[in-house]
């Protein structure tokens, strides 16, 4: 299995994604969040962890919700442990994005849009995923639905701050 670790994963950006393109760059590394879900009202805490692959030419990430330290002591029905593949479309100048967990892909297409992040689910232009407020140690995270007056409803707020 280390072969395909050593193949897999990266130490960094290729130079073929520009600076101003490398919106996720900074999430490389690991993070512990609080998962607030207006839908269900709960807080649930999950982890995330994020690394360069493929030659530093995508960013694939695991989303583990609970997390594994509370999985015992928290299960919830509609956890989720999946895994995102981020990769670099330079002819469109966004990213490509397929979200997979048991049973489910969801491809997305992501471009910046002010401070924003914003991804937008390719089947569904009102179903988006937002990251805001990157800093080096925190981000914010947010699962939208557009509603028909164009306003944003929030579905879920994800608070993340740095464990690595």
């Amino acid at each position: 299995m280390d072969s395909f670790y050593e193949t897999l994963v990266s130490s960094g950006r290729n130079e073929l994604i520009p600076e101003e393109d490398d919106y996720f760059g900074k999430l490389i590394g690991e993070w512990d969040f609080d998962w607030l879900d207006h839908n269900n009202p709960r807080t649930v805490k999950g982890e995330w962890v994020f690394s360069w692959v493929l030659e530093g030419r995508a960013i694939q990430d695991v989303f583990i919700c609970p997390s594994r330290a509370t999985r015992p002591d928290n299960p919830q029905p509609d956890g989720e442990y999946g895994t995102t593949l981020r990769v670099y479309n330079p002819s469109a100048k966004a990213w490509d994005i397929a979200y997979c967990w048991t049973g489910q892909i969801t491809r997305l297409e992501a471009r910046k849009t002010n401070s924003m992040v914003i991804l937008t689910d390719i089947d569904n232009a009102n179903e988006k995923w937002v990251f805001r407020e990157i800093t080096d140690d925190t981000f914010h995270w947010q699962n939208v639905t557009v509603q028909d007056n164009a306003s944003w409803y929030i579905n879920a707020d994800l608070y993340a701050k740095r464990r690595k």
